[in-house]
């Protein structure tokens, strides 16, 4: 997943620099949570599509 660690780079510092969470934990965060997300939203876009 180099796509999504080069993607949430910029957003864990900014998340970091606002609530004081190191960067490495909201970096481990996001790569996880962010795949989730996606595929979640993907989901339920297809399903709308099919009615």
């Amino acid at each position: 997943m180099f796509g999504v660690a080069k993607l949430t780079g910029p957003m864990a510092k900014a998340i970091s620099k606002k609530t004081g969470i190191p960067v490495t934990t909201v970096s481990r965060v996001l790569e996880v949570g962010l795949p989730v997300v996606v595929a979640m939203v993907s989901k339920r876009a297809a399903g709308r599509k099919a009615k």
